[in-house]
């Protein structure tokens, strides 16, 4: 897949494969004015069971006598899985997330860790982010299932990018970042149908077979499904990936400050997708079902307080179709990797959760609608 020649690890043109092919040499040529020259690094991998589609590392880094700059970075790499890797480059996640960093991550209105260095080959693989680290942020255990106030301070900490680019004229401009419907995700479609058999044996004790249908059904119209989706709303940007291990809660700015990561998965699309992602994917079904209703009430209601005309009865529709198209995603991704045991329980969850909301929301009727 990967047939990028690698230029000497000296060299700014060069791209690691994975973080261990990190250098000095190569960081005090990639590193900006902000940095003195770094002599020693430490290497720490983290994120297993968490970054599902990266590999990432904290690079601790020790400066020759009289310099200085930042204490330790975040690194990010593309996944050692093939068949993780082979998702993200067919779906354009790797180029699409080195593009944010490189054209937008200084413009927009949320807090995004401070990119020092972005690059990738054509085709993603290899790619390399070196980023801010958020020092002494906590996150949010998606596992375990997010609280009602951690879900109001994500959706909150989103609400900027969505008002920000509502509707925006800009939003075609911005040719790294695709409509949901994009030419890339309805080819997908023969996936969906050809990976729903192994999805529908693996959940049958836990999703009805009426519902399996309607996934059946939905994965045979995937790209109808993406059509329709985009047709019921008014575009913005969203995160895409609204889930609770992609956002940081304190560091340097303040305990209440908000950082957003990971943006592979970014696209053109209705803003409720994302608050539809966060609370199917990242509470427990119990506790969402007392509070879905509320949470999405309050983010009408921030989305009205910046002067947008939007409707609870328009949130709730996009809602049922976002859960649909989201339910029929996790059949495309089933077989990902988790890369351990944590990360295989998160992806069990992350499939098993939004179908979960998809029944409670009777989504099998939105079929009839396209």
């Amino acid at each position: 897949m990967n047939d990028f020649t690698m230029p000497s690890h000296r060299s700014a043109d060069f791209i690691p494969a994975q973080i261990d092919d990190i250098s000095v040499a190569w960081l005090n040529a990639v590193l900006g004015a902000e940095f003195g020259t770094v002599v020693s690094i430490d290497i720490a991998h983290f994120g297993e069971g968490v970054g599902i589609l990266g590999e990432l590392a904290r690079i601790s880094l020790t400066y020759t006598s009289g310099e200085s700059g930042p204490t330790s970075i975040v690194a990010k790499c593309a996944s050692s899985s093939p068949e993780n890797q082979f998702l993200s480059v067919a779906m354009g996640f790797y180029l699409r997330e080195v593009a944010f960093y490189q054209h937008m991550a200084d413009r927009v209105e949320i807090r995004v860790p401070h990119p020092f260095h972005a690059a990738a080959s054509k085709t993603g693989v290899p790619f390399v982010l070196l980023i801010e680290d958020i020092e002494e942020a906590s996150t949010p255990n998606q596992l375990d299932g997010i609280s009602v106030d951690e879900a109001q301070r994500i959706i909150s900490s989103v609400v900027p990018l969505h008002t920000q680019f509502w509707g925006a004229a800009e939003l075609t401009s911005l040719d790294w970042l695709p409509p949901m419907n994009n030419d890339m995700y309805k080819s997908a479609q023969p996936m969906a149908t050809a990976a729903f058999p192994s999805f529908a044996e693996h959940f049958s004790d836990r999703i009805p077979a009426d519902m399996l249908e309607t996934i059946r059904v939905a994965c045979d119209r995937y790209a109808e499904l993406l059509d329709y989706t985009v047709s019921v709303g008014t575009p913005t940007f969203t995160h895409t990936d609204c889930r609770a291990e992609n956002y940081l809660f304190g560091g340097p700015d303040g305990d209440d400050a908000t950082t957003i990561i990971d943006f592979q998965l970014s696209t053109r699309h209705v803003g409720m997708w994302d608050v539809t992602n966060l609370l199917a994917g990242s509470m427990d079904p119990d506790l969402r079902r007392a509070h879905e209703a509320e949470l999405i009430s309050e983010y009408v209601g921030q989305i009205r307080a910046a002067g947008i005309d939007y409707t609870l009865d328009q949130a709730m529709k996009e809602y049922r179709i976002s859960l649909l198209q989201q339910t029929t995603a996790q059949v495309i991704t089933s077989d990902l990797q988790g890369g351990n045991d944590r990360g295989a329980a998160l992806l069990e969850q992350l499939h098993l959760r939004p179908v979960l909301a998809a029944m409670d929301n009777n989504v099998h009727t939105v079929l009839s609608e396209f």
